[in-house]
């Protein structure tokens, strides 16, 4: 067989413009939100021998928030074109140089939207890479003493080869996104911070909303409340304390009180969204009764917004302000925000607190040393003995409830330590294990990927940090 070389030549030629055009369009694209300035999407272009293909993000403040599906790119010259399922778009652009594409989308039942794309390749800290440089070959990770901001907590290098080994095992692993997007993990052993990591742009001093570990906080500070002869107790029923509200004196109703929302056994139907704009109390308390209170476990964010209101009637305060005079300023907590969602005064007890994931590490040890904080009480050795101890079975086998605590067992069947969990969507967790004296705290964005993953990674080197 014969080979015309000039037809080789030409076709060497046309695949190195294809790849030259590929590697100029690759990298991250960034265009606007059309409503909200806060946020901003990203189209993520990636060459690989000679085809492109593309994923996409939402970012909020340029930190990551979501991701979404882009498909059938193609290249034509200076032209690209991509469509967006979830947005049932089209997008067509011309690149006009190494930093902008002109073009805009075009979209079902919508007229055309000129949007420009504009070439911002640093966001890619924030996307995709967990440490800047982790996806370049031969990328190690290396070990860093935390800094020590003098906030309370104490730092220390690690103080064992088991430290050391399951810090070198674990952290690696949540670089390389096996345990889906973790934001941060702490360890706190023997009352010093060992190891403190942020990842994917995140920086010490960023807020991160801790979703349902808000309720913990909530079980402290009902703790606080009782520890002050501010609540009584726990079995006084709803009708009482709600006394504009008739219906609760009803059947089934009046067997309600302060312990069952504690526990999730009210019996009230989960139905509540904190976002809708009606009262949320007068709603929450309204709700119809689906079980005999104290007879079954049924999560529900509703709970912790009627033990808010009860905070309000017991205290005077609101539960951000109680919080503030006898929880954070004590355990030296400034940087916070509970404003999320808030109404008539009334912050979200069920999962709208942010917090700092060091303050989260000092909240795990002021449980972990029955309430004390740098040789000062805050809260009763006897309601954190009590409150964070078992009081019903939940619907997940091996995780049992106590006061707004969950409590698991980590690690192997030889090697198993129970463990005191706040537990928050998305992987906004705090792990308390007594045996071991040690805190963990992670933050994460695993809102589309399995939120509880990293607790099978910890349990996996938990027997490493056993000295004993």
């Amino acid at each position: 067989m014969k080979i015309n070389l000039s037809i080789v030549l030409v076709l060497l030629i046309l695949l190195g413009c294809q790849n030259a055009k590929n590697i100029q369009y690759s990298g991250f694209w960034e265009g606007p939100h059309p409503e909200d300035l806060e946020k901003k999407f990203y189209i993520h272009l990636l060459t690989k021998s000679d085809s492109i293909s593309a994923e996409g993000y939402w970012t909020h403040n340029n930190y990551y928030d979501s991701r979404f599906d882009v498909d059938s790119v193609t290249l034509n010259t200076d032209h690209i074109r991509f469509y967006i399922p979830d947005w049932e778009c089209y997008y067509s652009g011309r690149i006009t140089d190494q930093n902008s594409i002109e073009g805009g989308f075009d979209c079902t039942d919508e007229p055309f939207d000129s949007v420009k794309l504009v070439k911002n390749d640093e966001i890619k800290t924030f996307l995709t890479e967990a440490k800047p440089g982790c996806l370049d070959p031969g990328y190690q990770y290396d070990y860093q003493v935390p800094v020590n901001p003098e906030d309370g907590l104490e730092v220390s290098p690690f103080q064992s080869v088991g430290d050391s080994m399951f810090i070198y095992s674990l952290i690696p692993e949540i670089i390389n996104n096996e345990y889906g997007r973790l934001n941060s993990f702490l360890l706190v052993k023997n009352g010093k911070l060992i190891c403190e990591e942020y990842f994917y742009g995140y920086t010490p001093n960023k807020l991160h909303q801790i979703e349902s570990s808000t309720k913990s906080i909530t079980s402290l500070l009902i703790g606080i409340a009782k520890d002050k002869g501010m609540i009584k107790n726990l079995d006084e029923p709803l009708y009482q304390i709600f006394p504009s509200y008739p219906h609760l004196k009803s059947e089934g109703y009046n067997k309600i009180t302060i312990n069952h929302l504690l526990t999730m056994t009210s019996g009230f139907s989960p139905e509540y969204e904190p976002y809708q704009p009606y009262d949320r109390i007068e709603f929450l308390l309204n709700r119809k009764l689906i079980a005999e209170p104290g007879e079954k476990f049924i999560y529900d964010g509703g709970n912790p917004e009627i033990l808010g209101a009860i905070l309000k009637i017991k205290t005077g305060m609101f539960a951000d302000e109680f919080a503030e005079k006898y929880l954070f300023s004590p355990l030296k907590i400034t940087n916070y925000d509970w404003s999320i969602f808030k109404q008539n005064g009334y912050p979200c007890m069920g999962g709208s607190l942010q917090m700092l994931p060091r303050d989260m590490a000092k909240t795990g040890m002021l449980v972990l040393n029955s309430g004390v904080f740098e040789g000062q009480p805050i809260i009763s050795e006897k309601w954190v003995k009590e409150s964070t101890s078992v009081k019903t079975k939940t619907h997940i086998e091996g995780d049992d409830y106590s006061y707004l605590w969950w409590n698991i067992n980590l690690g192997s069947e030889q090697n198993s330590y129970k463990t005191i969990w706040a537990n928050g969507w998305g992987s906004q967790f705090i792990y308390i294990i007594p045996d071991l004296d040690i805190v963990m705290v992670t933050t994460g964005a695993n809102y589309e990927y399995d939120s509880w993953a990293i607790t099978s990674g910890i349990s996996k080197y938990l027997y490493l940090l056993n000295d004993k």
